[in-house]
């Protein structure tokens, strides 16, 4: 499959599952979003779960890519305060979707799914390694809060009370970081 046919395929998926009534992943959906038949689908992607592991990899890529543009350094290179800090940027940016909580929930909900999400947050994150993380195991608790918060429309979060949160949470991760 080209790459390009890949990517427009799980992007196709994610505006299923972002639009109005939070339509489920089927095939049908997916394939109509996607300009496909149900057969040309099902080519590229032979099973559900082989097409949920598609999107799943496909949000972290993305994801990784915009956290590195936020952190600004390579990753290994970056201390865990620069990435939680990168972190609290991405997730407070009040650009938090459905689509890709619903993602996340359907990999939380389904064992076999969980494992590239749990792996990749592991290695951005490695809460527990070196000092006393807890601050910022704390600061990426709340600042992952308020992205499931505004993804699922829990509450209405103003763009003040988002900076003011932020605000807080940059000056926790300063407070670890001296």
């Amino acid at each position: 499959m080209r790459p390009s046919s890949r990517t427009e395929i799980l992007d196709a998926a994610l505006r299923v599952v972002d639009a109005v009534d939070g339509a489920d992943i089927t095939y049908e959906s997916v394939a109509r979003q996607a300009g496909l038949t149900k057969a040309g689908l099902m080519y590229h992607f032979p099973s559900k779960d082989a097409l949920m592991a598609g999107i799943i990899g496909h949000v972290i890529d993305r994801w990784q890519t915009e956290l590195c543009e936020v952190l600004g350094i390579p990753p290994e290179e970056s201390t865990l305060a620069q990435r939680v800090q990168a972190f609290v940027r991405f997730a407070g940016s009040g650009e938090a979707t459905q689509g890709e909580f619903a993602v996340f929930a359907e990999a939380v909900r389904r064992p076999q799914l969980s494992g590239p999400w749990l792996a990749w947050l592991r290695g951005w994150f490695a809460f527990g390694e070196g000092a006393d993380s807890a601050p910022l195991l704390l600061v990426w608790l709340a600042a992952h809060g308020m992205w499931i918060t505004e993804a699922t429309d829990m509450l209405s979060v103003t763009p003040a009370q988002r900076a003011a949160v932020l605000g807080k949470l940059t000056e926790l991760i300063e407070e670890t970081s001296v």
